[in-house]
């Protein structure tokens, strides 16, 4: 029974060996794998600080450094064609981007329904002149033929002389009233051409593309109905480019006309040089330009507008309206020579 008995007692005792052993390797399994996640989570803010520091610096750096636009962009004139007069619209198939060549025409108006009443009296006119004048010279050749009836009844002193100087004169009065009837009549049909050119002008007109420019947009479609002075289609020219900054009222005085700065995109892909052409103050305080693309009515207040002139051709397409309207920045040129901000620090 003792034995049996002991060894009922020693088996309880073997267990909770082996049940301690198990314990000690989960808890140094748990210590080692505790330690390698501190070290890791140490990694990870060491990191992070760094990081943060690194991006303070640059931020910090690029504050005090760099001169840039708040808010800046492509801007350009824009040129509105209108009709010349009422009528029916005949317009090619034009399209925002298109490219067109100086002299190309563009559209035609036509007013079928003009009447030409101005016309009637001067047509009238001259033909009432053109009577007169024949009546005219039919006197004056009837008198020319009397008066050398006279000259030679006169050379054989068979009539006086004062009858002579008579009948010289009436030639003579007769001749001048021919002359006047003929420029009477010259200005009435130079009168009646002008009046029919205005009559053609205000029944047919043709607007033509005043310059190599792109079409920006078009107002009005093939076969409608415009009225005299209405805008059919607007165009930009591509030559007249600039870049409208905004810049805080702090830093005017790095922004003198003649300033030479640094254009990129947003994403830094295209780079491109220009010269401050103007600094006006007032933004949001003063009536914006209406004949560009883009007006500044919608910017904040306590900014100074800057245009700058780009010395090249913007980097876009026509399709892509030579980039009005995409935003830049506009950054004076960091001094080559000038040391970074990190790197004072470090030798102070």
């Amino acid at each position: 029974m003792n034995t049996k008995g002991n060894t009922i007692s020693l088996e309880p005792m073997g267990l909770q060996q082996q049940a301690s052993a198990a314990e000690i390797s989960e808890a140094l399994e748990a210590l080692s794998t505790s330690r390698w996640r501190r070290w890791l989570f140490q990694t990870v803010r060491f990191t992070l600080a760094a990081g943060m520091s690194a991006g303070g610096c640059l931020f910090v750096q690029r504050t005090l450094t760099r001169v840039e636009s708040e808010q800046a962009y492509l801007n350009t004139s824009v040129t509105s064609l209108r009709a010349p007069i009422a009528g029916q619209l005949q317009i090619a198939a034009l399209s925002p981007g298109e490219r067109i060549a100086r002299g190309i025409d563009l559209f035609h108006v036509e007013n079928q329904r003009f009447n030409n009443l101005e016309t009637m009296p001067l047509l009238e006119l001259v033909d009432r002149l053109r009577a007169e004048l024949n009546d005219t010279e039919l006197r004056l050749s009837k008198q020319e033929q009397i008066f050398q009836l006279y000259e030679s009844l006169y050379k054989d002193n068979l009539t006086p002389k004062l009858r002579f100087m008579e009948e010289e004169t009436f030639v003579s009065i007769c001749r001048k009233a021919v002359e006047q009837k003929k420029e009477q009549l010259r200005s009435a049909e130079e009168r009646v051409r002008q009046v029919e050119q205005l009559v053609t002008l205000q029944r047919h007109a043709t607007v033509t593309m005043p310059f190599d420019g792109v079409v920006w947009a078009v107002r009005a479609q093939n076969g409608c109905q415009v009225g005299s002075q209405e805008a059919v289609a607007q165009i930009v020219d591509p030559t007249n480019y600039w870049v409208e900054a905004f810049i805080n009222e702090r830093h005017v005085d790095k922004f003198a006309v003649g300033t030479l700065v640094n254009i990129r995109t947003v994403d830094g892909e295209e780079t491109w040089s220009g010269r401050v052409e103007s600094v006006r103050a007032g933004v949001g305080r003063l009536d914006p330009e209406s004949f560009v693309a883009l007006p500044s009515s919608d910017l904040t207040r306590r900014r100074i507008a800057v245009r700058v002139r780009s010395e090249t051709q913007p980097p876009f397409s026509a399709s892509q309206f030579f980039g009005v309207g995409r935003s830049v920045v506009v950054s004076l040129p960091k001094p080559k020579d000038e040391p970074s901000l990190m790197f004072r620090m470090s030798r102070e």
